[in-house]
């Protein structure tokens, strides 16, 4: 093929040669200024200042920060809260105990909700659910705002294995982080842009579209002197086509010819698949005994799957025994804790004795004692309510975990049991 077509260009029928190679030089020349053009065109269309300049705008871009924030942290506790890397041992110190013990209850409430969905429980169960779990996340998000420390800890562990996770409502959470963070950039670019910038911009825009009109007038100007070259190629390919079926008819004629020796090639053939089949028949023969052997095997691994189960049954047993030993000492620590608190009560029923005896003699001092004396009360009631709060949620979360427990253990041994049923019950009819 050569580099020159012949190209009619005028309405006489002359043809005017146009070269390839000067085109394809002058596309390249004109890639590179339309390059240069855009990075000049992106300096012009960026905005003059750097700096938020009004109070108004500041307040805008610090609330969608905030925004992004928020939703970066909800990212965090997601990536803590997955099941298979529970990271909350590592930043109990940092969370606290009111943040740690409000996560540690959200992950109690998603795992319900999680078998609720599964098991297909009822409407108002499940709208119940939610709304406690949303109820959960309003909290965490409270507690974190009044925790800047516990914030800047999960972000700084955590920055950087968001993209190592393949969990989908995570991917969704990072995708919506992304795209307020894009959102920042526009808006940041839009507050930065003056009135008078932005109708130098739009004069830009007008102009460059204009000289777009023009580039796509010679455009399509090449492209007609284009399609006739194409044309005059097409013609060329014709007449090779005609060549080709020429030498297609010579082929199916040599395969005429061919078909003799096929017939002999595949007698033979036949020949090897009929040894083929006596060399099978004796693997068969082996095969099935060593199938076989596989069935010997098979039954000597169910009687120590059956011995393996006794063992874990005699482990279940245990394991309970031990639970029940710690809700007893459990029992026996709370009623330590309150005779304690009988012995402190009993202080204090003493120091008010001795307090009525002193008011005769302190009069003058009498509401500012009582001032004080209310103050401690307060608190040491908002104290013992927290800590009866404390051990009722405690108590809570270890019997639901029990029972929880429980539950899965008995689902798992009647699943293992139905199948040692199956499997017995097929080997009496093998027999």
């Amino acid at each position: 093929m050569t580099d020159v077509l012949p190209i009619r260009t005028d309405g006489l029928g002359e043809s005017s040669p146009i070269n390839l190679k000067k085109l394809k030089a002058g596309q390249r020349t004109e890639s590179a200024n339309s390059q240069q053009g855009a990075s000049a065109a992106l300096r012009i269309l960026e905005p003059a200042r750097k700096k938020l300049g009004t109070v108004e705008t500041q307040r805008i871009i610090e609330c969608l920060d905030e925004c992004i924030r928020r939703h970066e942290l909800v990212a965090s506790l997601m990536l803590i809260l997955l099941p298979s890397e529970d990271r909350l041992e590592q930043f109990s110190l940092a969370l606290g105990v009111d943040l740690l013990t409000a996560i540690k209850s959200h992950r109690t409430l998603c795992r319900l909700l999680d078998e609720a969905f599964e098991y297909n429980a009822e409407q108002h169960t499940t709208a119940s659910l939610r709304s406690s779990v949303t109820d959960s996340s309003r909290n965490i998000m409270r507690l974190f705002s009044k925790n800047p420390a516990a914030v800047t800890t999960v972000r700084s562990e955590l920055s950087g294995q968001f993209s190592q996770q393949g969990n989908p409502q995570l991917k969704e959470s990072l995708l919506m982080v992304d795209g307020l963070n894009e959102l920042r950039g526009i808006l940041l670019e839009k507050l930065l842009t003056s009135p008078a910038e932005e109708i130098d911009r739009t004069r830009y825009l007008h102009q460059v579209t204009e000289r777009e009109k023009n580039n796509t007038t010679v455009i399509d100007k090449l492209q007609a002197q284009l399609d006739t070259a194409i044309d005059d190629k097409e013609q060329e390919m014709s007449k090779r086509n005609e060549n080709i079926r020429r030498l297609k008819n010579d082929l199916h004629q040599i395969e005429q010819f061919s078909e003799e020796h096929i017939r002999r090639t595949k007698t033979e053939a036949d020949k090897q698949q009929a040894a083929d089949t006596r060399g099978s028949e004796g693997k068969q023969s082996k095969l099935s005994t060593e199938a076989d052997q596989i069935r010997d095997q098979l039954s000597r691994m169910v009687a120590e799957d059956r011995e393996t189960e006794q063992h874990l049954r005699k482990r279940k047993f245990k394991i309970e025994t031990e639970v029940e030993n710690w809700i007893i000492k459990y029992d026996q620590d709370m009623g330590e804790k309150q005779d304690e608190y009988e012995q402190i009560d009993a202080v204090y029923t003493q120091e008010k004795k001795q307090l009525s005896e002193l008011e005769e003699k302190f009069s003058v001092l009498q509401e500012e004692y009582d001032k004080i004396m209310e103050e401690r009360r307060i608190a040491r009631e908002i104290k013992e309510a927290k800590e009866l709060e404390l051990a009722l949620m405690m108590k809570a979360a270890i019997t639901i975990q029990a029972f929880f427990r429980a539950y899965k253990v008995r689902k798992a041994l009647k699943s293992k049991a139905k199948k040692g049923g199956g499997k017995g019950g097929k080997g009496k009819k093998k027999k």
